[in-house]
């Protein structure tokens, strides 16, 4: 009977450390390489996430999309992140966007209030009605590269 449980345990902790073991070491999500679930402008996917952020979660939590907006800001002061936000016709509404820092010169580049496309992996929402230390909402894409 011992034998059983100290089988039946090690097989638990040797699947435990398996599991443990690949997440640490899945390879990243290549968006240059990878194509888009999805093509949305800056305002529709505000408005999914801002209708109903849960439902939104599940379609496009960990996916990469593809997102046409107009450039409001672009923050090259953290090199290792550059981020630019797009704006989006609802006030304080703003898709904001990390890029690695090979992006930068690309980022450089953009000109305020022009039409960009990036590509990138939707993590989510930033803010929320309940706080009112946050007056912007914004739904935030990691990973990001320019489209040309």
């Amino acid at each position: 009977m011992k034998k059983i449980a100290l089988l039946s345990t090690s097989f638990v902790l040797l699947g435990i450390l398996l599991f443990v073991y690949r997440m640490f070491n899945k390879p990243h999500t290549n968006v240059k390489e990878n194509k888009a679930y999805e093509h949305l402008s800056a305002e529709q996917l505000f408005y999914f996430f801002n209708r109903n952020e849960d439902s939104a979660m599940v379609v496009f939590s960990d996916q990469i999309i593809q997102v046409t907006g107009t450039l409001l800001t672009k923050d090259l002061s953290n090199e290792l992140e550059p981020q630019i936000t797009l704006k989006t016709n609802i006030n304080n509404g703003f898709i904001r966007c990390g890029f690695k820092p090979n992006e930068l010169k690309n980022i450089a580049k953009l000109k305020d209030s022009s039409t960009v496309k990036i590509k990138g992996i939707c993590k989510g929402m930033n803010g929320d009605d309940e706080l009112t230390l946050l007056e912007d909402k914004d739904i935030i894409l990691s990973s990001s590269i320019i489209i040309e």
